[in-house]
């Protein structure tokens, strides 16, 4: 079309008026259209026809002539959507005036051509927007990749370089602790030489003193193992350790200590010493005047003064006492002068007593009125076998102002309480925590009924030689005491499993439980012992209805990780198996008592050794031999054993049982019959620590065993030496003489000591048991 129309504008203008005043164009479309539509066979006869017929039409029909006129009717188009001019008219109309544009079509054109060149102009400029904006962002990017490239290769430069600062200093601090390691191993090895040599230089002079006592020396002569006595060594330590020193030795001993020189009396005059007044074991010598001056000496200070057993004080000790205004602690027991009067003047100066025992005394219920109207603080009070007060007693002191804060009270022995008296002290003492009802034989239900319901706050209960008469009325009345931590009573018949098992329910709480000779008690009774998982202490000693069954129901409980303490003495059914599970899930176990249990063999003894938390271990009665005593040394903290009855115990398995633990401080050899003075010798080389000795009934040993005791032994405290029959008075001089800390001794049917020989013992030691054998 576009050739079509440069061809005809390059035509003429006459010829182009010419084409158009003669319609060519119209005509030529006309039977061009029908030539098409028709598609006759003969195509020249059918242009020639055409062209014959429009030469016939008028000139009218001729102007208005359709391109579908030479067209059949039936072949025309029914609806034409629209009449447009020939195609090939508006070509050769081109430069017809007629046809210019008008303005509007003008302006139309130009503002179509301005929004066509406004849409190209945009879209270029889009586009090459488009292409800056992908180049900047590439350019963006290319710059981020470098600088993670730069900062990436310095890091690794950085790091590279602090690497190697860190392998360096790893380095000088691998060597600074091998030089530390080294420094501490040296100086480790120094002290460990240092200590081999004082230990080689003592096992030497122990050998020594062994050889001369063997030869007969005298020991006297060559003087004891202390060394450095002439050196005054307190003197040259700072004040408060010195005084913490002094603090640990009794009123006799500081008077001593003052008498030395200025700078031990000064030290002796300190307050902390005064604030604690123990006189007790001043009793036989501490008369009233005396006392008194004591007193006056620690009056501004004194916080703590026992005076148990001081048969020979008076009404000046007890005003004394009075003018004490900051005493806390008072105990009088034992002291046959205490009265009602003595009460009196004491409670009218000291108000802030906290403690008072007046076990064993006089007092009636006078005295409970002055206490009631006077301390108001007292928080524990001891009337233990006092029997001169009645019922009324507690009364006043339910019925008065003080004693409201007490906490712990005890009334062992006290028989002469009914009922009432009971009801009383349910009433005045709501809070108490701690009731201690020992040896009280007409114990019953109703003396239990109002003390369980009323006391919701007890948490310690403590009913030895008391609850033989309890039934299980007063047990199931125990279940409302949900706070009860400690129950002691022992050689009830009437208790079953049942009260036992409602009692674990409720109290949950409790840690302490002890219920020896208790004969209807069962292995289910253990089970339900078992939930209490608080559970420290436990003694079922001669329960005999326990097996390894009811032992198994513990271990299997909740309890088995607090269990500390286990009394199974006279249990005659338990063996081997309850050991086993003792030592597999029992591991806190610390105290274990095994008396007189036939059933365990030498091999469930010797997994006892075992047990490496074992402190204290109590085998009497038992089948212990010397293999047992070996396998036992393996346990590293046991601190005291006791082995009486053991009778096939030698001085072989001694020996090395005392190697094994050299830290025992209390040993118990009674009744072990084949132990001679060699046993006694390694014993004492060994266990330097000792302080407590039973070798009652060991008929082998002689003076020369208490010859090395007394040698090595410095720290021996208590010794029983009881129907040892070849000992005479030479091995007691030996005890008396080097022992220094010596304060109790037993002395039973020995045929060779003499009366002589016990009076200068008593010189030396506070406190001789004896009996003199009549021949």
């Amino acid at each position: 079309m576009a050739s079509l129309i440069k061809l005809f504008l390059t035509l003429e203008p006459s010829l182009r008026f010419y084409l158009r005043s003669q319609r060519i164009a119209e005509v030529h479309e006309a039977i061009i259209s029908s030539l098409i539509v028709c598609q006759p066979k003969d195509p020249i006869a059918w242009l020639i026809s055409c062209l014959t017929e429009y030469h016939s039409l008028p000139l009218s029909d001729k102007v208005n002539l359709n391109w579908d006129y030479f067209i059949p009717e039936a072949y025309r188009p029914v609806n034409r959507p629209f009449n447009l001019e020939s195609s090939l008219s508006y070509v050769f109309a081109v430069c017809d005036d007629s046809l210019e544009p008008t303005e509007e079509q003008i302006g139309i054109a130009i503002s179509h051509y301005k929004s066509h060149i406004q849409k190209n102009l945009f879209s270029a400029w889009l586009r090459c927007y488009l292409i800056r904006l992908s180049e900047r962002r590439w350019s963006e990017k290319k710059k981020h990749a470098a600088d993670e490239y730069y900062r990436a290769r310095y890091l690794n430069i950085y790091f590279r370089q602090w690497l190697q600062w860190v392998k360096d200093r790893i380095e000088r601090q691998k060597a600074a602790v091998c030089h530390l390691k080294h420094c501490s191993e040296t100086y480790q090895l120094r002290i460990i030489l240092g200590e081999w040599n004082v230990v080689a230089q003592q096992a030497r002079r122990t050998r020594d003193y062994f050889d001369r006592i063997e030869r007969g020396e005298d020991n006297q002569q060559n003087g004891s193992l202390g060394q450095g006595e002439a050196r005054d060594e307190l003197s040259m330590l700072n004040r408060e350790a010195a005084v913490r020193i002094l603090a640990y030795l009794d009123i006799a001993d500081l008077a001593r200590c003052s008498q030395v020189c200025r700078n031990w009396k000064m030290l002796t005059q300190s307050s902390m010493l005064w604030a604690k007044l123990d006189l007790h074991r001043t009793n036989k010598v501490l008369s009233d005047r005396l006392a008194m001056r004591f007193i006056q000496r620690a009056r501004p200070f004194l916080q703590h003064l026992n005076l148990r057993q001081c048969s020979r004080i008076g009404r000046l000790t007890f005003l004394g006492i009075s003018s004490c205004k900051n005493l806390q602690d008072l105990n009088l027991s034992e002291c046959p002068s205490v009265d009602d009067e003595s009460i009196k003047i004491i409670t009218g100066g000291c108000h802030i007593l906290l403690y008072l025992n007046l076990s064993h005394t006089s007092v009636t219920n006078h005295s409970f009125r002055h206490l009631a109207r006077h301390c108001h603080f007292l928080q524990f009070l001891s009337v233990a076998y006092s029997r001169q007060f009645s019922d009324r007693a507690f009364g006043y002191l339910a019925n008065g102002r003080g004693c409201r804060k007490l906490t712990h009270l005890d009334i062992s022995g006290c028989t002469q309480l009914t009922p009432v008296g009971f009801d009383a002290i349910a009433d005045a003492f709501r809070d108490l925590e701690i009731l201690v009802m020992d040896d009280i034989n007409n114990l019953s239900d109703k003396h239990m009924h109002n003390l369980c319901k009323r006391m919701t706050h007890l948490k310690q209960i403590s009913m030895w030689s008391s609850a033989r008469r309890l039934s299980g009325y007063a047990f199931r009345q125990m279940t409302s005491l949900t706070k009860l931590t400690t129950v002691k009573f022992d050689s009830n018949k009437l208790i079953t499993d049942e009260h036992l098992r409602l009692m674990c329910r409720s109290c949950s709480e409790i840690c302490h439980l002890s219920i020896p000779d208790c004969i209807s008690v069962t292995d289910m009774c253990m089970k339900h012992i078992g939930t209490l998982k608080h559970l420290r202490v436990l003694n079922v000693a001669d329960c005999l209805l326990i097996s390894d069954t009811g032992i198994k129901f513990l271990t299997e409980g909740a309890c088995q990780n607090r269990l500390r303490e286990l009394n199974l003495t006279n249990c005659m059914r338990i063996s081997d198996s309850s050991i086993t599970n003792l030592l597999r899930r029992c591991k806190r176990l610390a105290y274990l008592k095994l008396c007189y249990l036939d059933k365990i063999t030498e091999n469930g003894l010797e997994l006892i050794g075992q047990m490496e938390q074992l402190i204290l271990i109590d085998l009497t009665g038992t089948q212990t031999s010397d293999t047992t005593l070996k396998n036992l040394g393996y346990s590293g903290h046991l601190r005291s054993v006791i082995l009486s009855s053991c009778r096939k115990i030698t001085d072989l398995g001694l020996t090395k049982f005392t190697t094994a633990c050299p830290n025992l401080e209390h040993l118990n050899l009674s009744f072990c019959a084949q132990l001679s003075d060699n046993a006694i010798r390694s014993m004492a080389f060994c266990c330097k620590y000792l302080t407590t000795l039973n070798i009652c009934s060991c008929s082998l040993l002689t003076d020369m065993s208490l010859q090395y005791l007394s040698g090595v032994c410095k720290y021996l405290y208590e010794i029983d030496i009881s129907y040892c029959q070849l000992i005479t008075d030479k091995g007691l001089k030996c005890l008396g003489e080097n022992s220094a800390y010596l304060k109790r001794v037993i002395v039973i049917e020995c045929p060779n000591i003499s009366r002589t020989a016990i009076s200068l013992l008593l010189r030396r030691v506070p406190y001789v048991q004896y009996q003199y054998m009549d021949v």
